[in-house]
């Protein structure tokens, strides 16, 4: 029975097993209706599932499967498909554990965690991956919110083993800068044993990635770019979308959007911390749009560190708390 971290999230997925192997995709699936005119896909993200073949991630995108921007709770009702395919991936085993994370609004105020738990536990799902079908069962659960798992990431490996020099991360505070969500976590120490400070964690909603290309989208006049040709073309295109007639750089509307998001983030963080910001000497920024948001929050909190592996981090981190207990 092997255990594997998913970090579902709005916008993309990121997996991780014991072994330190790997996967990041967007956030979108498309079911396989196509007639396979030149034969069966070899591509990784095409599965299988109770019967029902999907394509997932960018093959879902390149098969013209639009994202659900505007809705989260879509999100949750295809995470057994986005599980099935990291399943068939990342593990040998037919029965797994897994880890996954939650926004932190939706761990702690609407009790998401406990629902997952409840839904996925035992559950049995069929599979059939790359020809190969398997018959795969969930037989644990974890859930975590999001940003802790950052923080343990810090203090142990995946195998739950103390790092070194981990002592010093002890007190810390992150900023996860997720799809849709940013989440704030604080940890300290009391009597020797680690303490979420819940008066000092939260959610923003709607302050994710997803407003720098919402913006650029508004801001492309007459322009007629979806959101998904947008977010391709930063992602795959180093900013430039192209069309018949020209290419165009988005790159100066997106360090904009970048500009105003940060501001925002920073005026929110500083009106539900009230100072208690201050108070650590260890803050980290970690999530997909970290390294661009790096330099203007670096701005306002001179401490800021950029989380190392701010993609993996979380995943990891779960399994790490995962071993540690």
């Amino acid at each position: 029975m092997e255990y594997i971290s998913i970090d579902i999230g709005n916008g993309y997925v990121k997996a991780v097993n014991l072994k330190g192997d790997t996967l990041h995709f967007p956030t979108v699936l498309k079911e396989n209706r196509d007639k396979n005119i030149l034969g069966e896909a070899k591509s990784n993200y095409k599965i299988e599932v109770n019967g029902k073949s999907y394509y997932i991630g960018n093959l879902a995108i390149a098969k013209r499967a639009v994202r659900r921007w505007q809705n989260t709770k879509a999100v949750n009702a295809d995470t057994l498909l986005y599980i099935a395919l990291c399943a068939s991936i990342l593990s040998k085993d037919d029965e797994i554990n897994l880890c996954l994370g939650l926004p932190y609004s939706y761990y702690v105020e609407m009790k998401k965690g406990t629902q997952l738990i409840e839904s996925l536990t035992n559950k049995t799902f069929e599979t059939k991956y790359k020809q190969e079908k398997r018959t795969i069962t969930i037989s644990r659960v974890s859930v975590y919110p999001q940003g802790v798992g950052a923080y343990f990431n810090n203090l142990y490996d995946m195998l739950g083993m103390p790092r070194k020099g981990a002592e010093k991360y002890i007190k810390s505070l992150f900023i996860d800068l997720g799809y849709r969500t940013v989440d704030v976590v604080a940890f300290e120490v009391v009597d020797n044993y680690f303490e979420l400070i819940e008066e000092n964690s939260f959610s923003l909603e709607e302050l994710g990635t997803f407003r720098i290309v919402n913006y650029i989208v508004n801001n492309l006049n007459e322009l007629e770019f979806n959101s998904d040709d947008v977010e391709y073309a930063l992602r795959n295109n180093h900013g430039r979308i192209e069309n018949m007639y020209d290419t165009i750089d988005l790159t100066e509307l997106e360090a904009t959007a970048y500009e105003e998001l940060a501001e925002k983030i920073v005026t929110q963080i500083n009106g539900r911390l009230s100072g208690q910001i201050q108070k650590y000497a260890n803050v980290f920024l970690t999530g997909g749009g970290a390294e661009k948001l790096y330099p203007l929050l670096k701005e306002h909190y001179p401490n800021l560190k950029l989380q190392e592996d701010y993609i993996f981090c979380n995943a990891k981190g779960y399994l790490a708390l995962k071993n540690t207990k």
